[in-house]
């Protein structure tokens, strides 16, 4: 049985009290950076000898202000325990996790890999979603081109090319991480596995959903 921290822009003292001793500076110092607009980090997953560490980009579609920000969550994850540090976006309101919570609620299946892919899973499925949104907005730029005013157009074929091209950059790395962990690339260490064949079979199910919604940005 795994415990599950979740965590909203933490100080030093808070995340000291909750990470594994072994912790290497670099990730500490990550985990403690706020969240910039402008120089998001690119997702990632790591093993480490004693704890997996990943960073990750949750997108977030505001339909009413055409506008999408990414959710910054860090995990570290043993086989005791994971913890995860969100982090308040410069844009928009930090996001929760209460899906992939109410998931690991209602599942009898508690270990520490389980909770990791049902927060990636939650990850991909939002990544899913932010597809369908872009296509309305493709939709509705198809409808209007014709009675919208020429600046009016331009800016929002503008503003779409801008958010494809971000979407993208957050995507390939994020299905990447997720696809090192289907192929056994991805673990701790030392001692018994996190990641099982079993929870890595599991995450082949996120890896479909990130693919499908690159087949979705590429049409």
């Amino acid at each position: 049985m795994a415990e599950w921290i979740d965590l909203l822009d933490p100080d030093e003292e808070q995340l000291k009290k909750v990470l594994p001793p072994q912790i290497h500076e670099r990730a500490l110092e990550q985990l403690l950076e706020p969240a910039l607009h402008n120089d998001e980090p690119r997702p990632r997953l790591e093993g480490h000898d004693h704890y997996v560490y990943g960073v990750f980009l949750l997108p977030v579609a505001i339909r009413k202000e055409d506008r999408i920000f990414y959710q910054e969550i860090d995990i570290v994850a043993t086989r005791e325990r994971v913890v995860t540090v969100r982090k308040t976006p410069e844009r928009g309101h930090p996001c929760d996790l209460g899906p992939a919570q109410l998931s690991h609620k209602q599942e009898d299946d508690d270990r520490a890999g389980m909770i990791v892919y049902r927060i990636v899973d939650l990850i991909a499925e939002d990544f899913l979603d932010l597809v369908d949104a872009l296509d309305d907005e493709i939709d509705e730029l198809e409808e209007g081109i014709e009675t919208w005013p020429s600046a009016q157009v331009r800016g929002r074929i503008s503003d779409l090319r801008h958010d494809l091209l971000h979407v993208r950059r957050t995507l390939a790395p994020t299905r990447d991480g997720v696809r090192s962990i289907v192929d056994r690339r991805i673990d701790v260490g030392e001692g018994p596995e996190l990641l099982p064949r079993d929870i890595e079979l599991s995450f082949g199910d996120a890896y479909d959903k990130l693919l499908r919604a690159t087949d979705g940005l590429d049409l």
